[in-house]
């Protein structure tokens, strides 16, 4: 009989711990916000500084999800790319045109970073094409810039009939 009353507390016990787990789950989720300023605030200080020129034409504190900011090191070098479709701001028309919205990249070097790259574009990615960074923009005609130590310039494919 004591086996009987032993098996129901520990399977009690078990059905409560299954319970604060799946309402912890729960809760987790439902506290995450999509758009969050702290996306913006963790930023290095010289593209804060940056964004809070948008943040003013955009009519106040804006706020952004957390693939806003991606970045990628190749080559030695840090690249962080701005996609301003996560970013949140009661003026869109200060980032966005029609489909297209404000995209950039900063080259982050000895502490600092300065923006290398800035266009409305409908999207990109960043890229590491065999150890050079590169933006890919996808669409009827693919382009793919390659980082020349400047700028993010074009590279032709040959006989294939779209940049790389």
């Amino acid at each position: 009989m004591w086996k009987d009353g032993l098996f129901l507390a520990l399977g009690s016990v078990l059905g409560l711990i299954a319970a604060v787990g799946v309402a912890e789950a729960r809760g987790s989720i439902a506290s995450e916000r999509p758009f969050a300023a702290e996306h913006i605030d963790l930023l290095p200080p010289d593209i804060r500084h940056d964004l809070s020129r948008l943040e003013r034409q955009c009519g106040g504190k804006a706020a952004a999800t957390h693939y806003f900011s991606t970045t990628i090191e190749a080559g030695g070098l840090h690249f962080r790319s701005l996609h301003f479709e996560n970013f949140a701001c009661e003026r869109r028309e200060a980032i966005c045109r029609a489909d297209r919205c404000l995209h950039e990249v900063y080259l982050e070097q000895g502490g600092h970073s300065r923006r290398v790259f800035s266009a409305f574009i409908d999207d990109m990615k960043l890229i590491n094409d065999g150890g050079t960074a590169g933006l890919e923009f996808a669409g009827d005609r693919p382009v793919i810039l390659r980082w020349n130590g400047r700028t993010f310039a074009p590279v032709p494919l040959f006989g294939k009939g779209i940049e790389r």
